[in-house]
């Protein structure tokens, strides 16, 4: 690959980030059509393809590789209440014969892109950037999915974000329904993100054990992938948020009110994020000049709770994100920068050896020079050689 494409496959759209060069503006989202209302016929069945449409008429430069595009709305659970849900996806079919035991799949997680409906980047022509993600892994010879999540692009309420047992469902139940509705795909597959979507691939291959049925995971690739939340929370508190992570809080706080009722945002914000509320929930690459006067305008400890109380019970939650949750034996991919600070590298550092206590197959690699957006050279190595067959020695 060339080290545009190994760029590309790195896009960030994690708040306050972009993979862009930093003399470039982060672009605008392209028009979208408004999430439509959920309106699926609920079977029980996780990985049921509830709809379907043509995608290649609405990506030009997609289209131009010569995949055939789907975007299409699936099955999956919550990860909060097991309840069944509709989750909206695209996927790509390489183009020409499939090889021999059929395609085999990528299920892409995107990074943040906010917590409301409209903010699934299958919505949007250009995926919200993550064409790239689509087209690279296509011509690579994988049947790629990208799914939204639950809560995004299909509406039905905010998205429960970083609540890592519904993400980790949508991305196994996105290639559960690749392989129902596509003919000649491969049961064989592999979780791969960045950002909110590292943190889904992580917990996708915790999870497969238990609800990937059917499937075959053979990896897990994971770029500076949130592990443990609180220490994000604690810093809220302490008044020590770098920008980036201000603009996140929002979409923390909002998340987690989807998982827990009690969970009121208003407990833990100051007066600027309450003034901008709304503007600092648009989604990825939208008002970014309104969002960053406000970031600018908050004061340290914009984000602290309101009471001990309420600085406990959003500890409380937030620390059933973290992971590692169970042990797994499907190895592990983990990549992070020494200089990231959105996902602290000691977070990441801390999460991964945790996993190595645990006995997890995990190659983890910090990258010195690198922040959120890290080279995904070695993980695409790691992806190959799994593909193959081959052992990948790990460094625990």
């Amino acid at each position: 690959m060339s080290a545009a494409a190994v760029c590309c496959l790195a896009v960030a759209v994690t708040a306050g980030c972009s993979s862009t060069p930093e003399s470039e503006p982060t672009p605008a989202p392209t028009e979208t059509t408004a999430a439509p209302a959920p309106q699926y016929d609920l079977t029980g069945i996780s990985g049921t393809v509830l709809a379907s449409e043509d995608f290649g008429d609405r990506s030009t430069e997609l289209a131009a590789t010569g995949a055939t595009l789907y975007r299409f709305v699936y099955e999956s659970t919550s990860g909060v209440d097991n309840s069944p849900t509709a989750v909206s996806g695209v996927a790509a079919v390489p183009p020409g014969a499939a090889p021999e035991g059929g395609w085999p799949i990528v299920v892409y997680g995107h990074g943040t892109t906010g917590v409301q409906a409209d903010c699934g980047p299958t919505l949007y022509p250009d995926l919200l950037g993550y064409q790239f993600a689509i087209e690279d892994f296509t011509e690579l010879g994988y049947v790629t999915v990208l799914p939204d999540y639950q809560g995004l692009g299909t509406g039905g309420g905010t998205h429960p974000y970083l609540e890592p047992r519904t993400s980790g469902n949508n991305m196994i139940d996105a290639a559960r329904a690749a392989h129902n509705a596509l003919p000649d795909t491969s049961t064989r597959w592999a979780a791969v993100g960045l950002s909110q979507g590292g943190q889904a691939a992580w917990a996708a291959n915790e999870l497969a054990a238990s609800y990937g049925q059917g499937l075959d995971l053979v990896a897990s690739v994971s770029l500076s992938p949130p592990t443990d939340l609180t220490p994000l929370v604690r810093s809220a508190e302490d008044g020590t948020l770098t920008r980036p992570q201000k603009e996140l809080l929002p979409f923390l706080l909002y998340g987690a009110e989807q998982v827990d009722p009690a969970i009121d945002p208003k407990d833990y914000s100051g007066t600027v994020a309450e003034a901008n509320n709304d503007l600092l929930l648009t989604c990825q690459g939208g008002d970014t000049d309104g969002k960053e006067r406000a970031v600018q305008a908050m004061a340290p400890d914009e984000f602290a709770a309101d009471s001990a109380e309420s600085e406990q019970k959003l500890l409380d939650l937030i620390g059933r994100y973290t992971l590692p949750q169970v042990r797994t034996d499907v190895p592990m991919f983990v990549a992070y920068g020494a200089k990231d600070d959105v996902v602290l590298p000691q977070w990441t550092a801390d999460g991964v050896a945790r996993a190595c206590a645990l006995g997890d197959p995990i190659v983890a690699q910090e990258q010195p020079e690198q922040g959120h957006d890290v080279s995904d050279k070695s993980a695409m190595e790691f992806l190959a050689a799994v593909f193959a067959g081959q052992s990948v020695p790990s460094t625990c």
